[in-house]
C-alpha cells in the first residue's frame, strides 16, 4: 500500500475538494472565524453570494500538514475552486477587488465599485458547510 492511498486525512482532503465547487479550509468556521485571514475570504464569499463549503484545520494539526503538502501552499486560508487551488488570504483579496474572483466563479456580475473587501456588513446568505470528518 503506498502512503497516499492509505492516508485516511489526505483521501478526505481530497474528497472534500473534489466534491463541493468551492472549497475553504479555515481556521475556524464561516460564523466564527479562528484568524481574520480566514474571516477576509470568507467574507468575500459571502458578499459575492457564493455557496461555498468549508472545513476548520484547527480541531487536527494533521489536516494542516496533509493540506499543505497536497497543495504546495504553506499558509491558512486555502481556497478551491473546481478543483484548483486560487491561493490564500491576498491573492482572493486581490482577485475580488479586480473581478477576477467574479470571473473564476462563473459569477455574471463582479462586485463592481462595491469592490472594498467586506466587512461585517456582508451578505447574510450563510455558507454550506460540510461535516469535519479529517
Amino acid at each position: 500500500m503506498t502512503e497516499e492511498t492509505s492516508n485516511p486525512i489526505r483521501e478526505a482532503i481530497k474528497g472534500a475538494i473534489a466534491d463541493n465547487p468551492v472549497m475553504l479550509f479555515m481556521k475556524g468556521t464561516p460564523d466564527h472565524p479562528g484568524c481574520g485571514f480566514s474571516a477576509r475570504v470568507a467574507a468575500i464569499l459571502e458578499s459575492l453570494d457564493q455557496p461555498f463549503a468549508a472545513v476548520d484545520i484547527l480541531p487536527d494539526p494533521r489536516i494542516r500538514q496533509e493540506l499543505s503538502a497536497l497543495s504546495n501552499w504553506p499558509t491558512i486560508p486555502q481556497l478551491f475552486i473546481d478543483g484548483e487551488l486560487v491561493g490564500g488570504c491576498d491573492i482572493v483579496s486581490e482577485m475580488y477587488q479586480s473581478g477576477e474572483l467574479a470571473q473564476a466563479l462563473g459569477l455574471e456580475e463582479t462586485p463592481g465599485e462595491a469592490a472594498t473587501e467586506p466587512g461585517a456588513e456582508a451578505a447574510q446568505s450563510a455558507p454550506l458547510t460540510i461535516e469535519n470528518r479529517l
